[in-house]
């Protein structure tokens, strides 16, 4: 009788020890956290064997493209070569931000494999996560290795400052025509 009851015991505080281990194997998500993604920029172009790239930076950091794929604030998601390495003829290529650090956001589109190609259309999209679209348009590349501004623009308080958004032309990538 006295086994079967060590027994039971012993069942008993295993079932505890399995079921506290459990619930910090899964802990319940902290709502403080912001999820990533905060602003969103894309690029899709026309299908084939046409690689543009997505260049981004941020207030205070180096910019983003298919060289340095992930900064302080903004990581590109894919580089798409166009028909290359890829099973579906859709061309796009998005970066999200982790936060909104107060300052300047650029935009930019490169022409990389587009010699003979052009013009090439880019539908560009600029949209914060909590605020709506910033910025969507096309911009129309004419020459290999062509770069161009799709937007840029400050942000303050997560929000767009009034007036501070224009195309004019800023380099990212090195060798942007």
């Amino acid at each position: 009788m006295l086994k079967l009851d060590s027994l039971f015991n012993f069942m008993g505080v295993l079932l505890f020890f399995i079921f506290v281990l459990i619930a910090q194997v899964n802990p319940k998500a902290d709502p403080q956290i912001t999820p990533p993604g905060n602003l969103v920029a894309s690029a899709a172009w026309p299908a084939g064997a046409i690689d543009v790239d997505l260049w981004v930076s941020a207030p205070d950091d180096s910019p983003v493209g298919y060289v340095n794929k992930s900064g302080k604030v903004f990581s590109l998601l894919r580089d798409d070569l166009g028909t290359s390495n890829d099973s579906t003829p859709l061309n796009f290529e998005s970066a999200f931000t982790r936060g909104l650090p107060d300052g300047e956001y650029v935009i930019n589109v490169k022409c990389f494999g587009c010699a003979g190609k052009v013009p090439v259309n880019v539908d560009v999209e600029v949209r914060l996560v909590e605020g709506g679209a910033v910025w969507t348009g096309v911009v129309t590349l004419v020459a290999e290795k062509q770069e161009r501004t799709a937007i840029r623009f400050r942000l303050r308080g997560g929000k767009v400052v009034a007036g501070s958004a224009s195309s004019v032309f800023k380099p990212l990538s090195k060798g942007g025509v």
